[in-house]
């Protein structure tokens, strides 16, 4: 599985963070969203599908 994250569309809102701290992080000091692991493990699929779901500007992509 590989994430992608549209940082045109992400409003830094969070979510993700809340809900998979493991690939998703929010810089306090400039309030991006960046993706730590472009290709998480397997196991963290369930969490990464529903960061991407619950994504209020739609802007994460799961490919595979």
């Amino acid at each position: 599985m590989r994430v992608i994250l549209d940082e045109q569309r992400c409003d830094a809102h969070g979510v993700c963070v809340d809900e998979c701290p493991e690939v998703f992080a929010l810089d306090d000091d400039d309030d991006v969203v960046r993706v730590l692991i472009e290709e998480p493990d397997e196991s963290l699929r369930e969490k990464v599908e529903r960061a991407a779901l619950i994504c209020p500007k739609a802007a994460i992509t799961i490919e595979g």
